[in-house]
């Protein structure tokens, strides 16, 4: 599948309850995902299925994901999005 596929996929996905949520996600897909590694972009949609209620508390740094990996993933995720452009 091709990456613009992947983000056609991706952008229904990322559509959440949560502006807060979708702001993050939308930002990363439209932005960062084509450059992004392999292996984060493969982390994003392990991200997708994780609950809104906890993305927005990952986001808002209330709390972090008890997954290691995840933890870097949502990091890295933040890192990016709040970053200048």
């Amino acid at each position: 599948m091709s990456l613009a596929d992947l983000k056609r996929r991706y952008r229904w996905q990322c559509r959440r309850g949560a502006s807060e949520v979708e702001v993050v996600l939308y930002g990363y897909l439209d932005h960062h995902f084509e450059q992004d590694s392999e292996a984060n972009r493969a982390l994003f949609p392990k991200l997708l299925e994780c609950a809104d209620v906890d993305m927005l508390e990952w986001f808002t740094a209330r709390s972090e994901p008890q997954d290691p990996e995840l933890r870097a993933y949502v990091r890295h995720i933040l890192g990016l999005v709040s970053a200048p452009s």
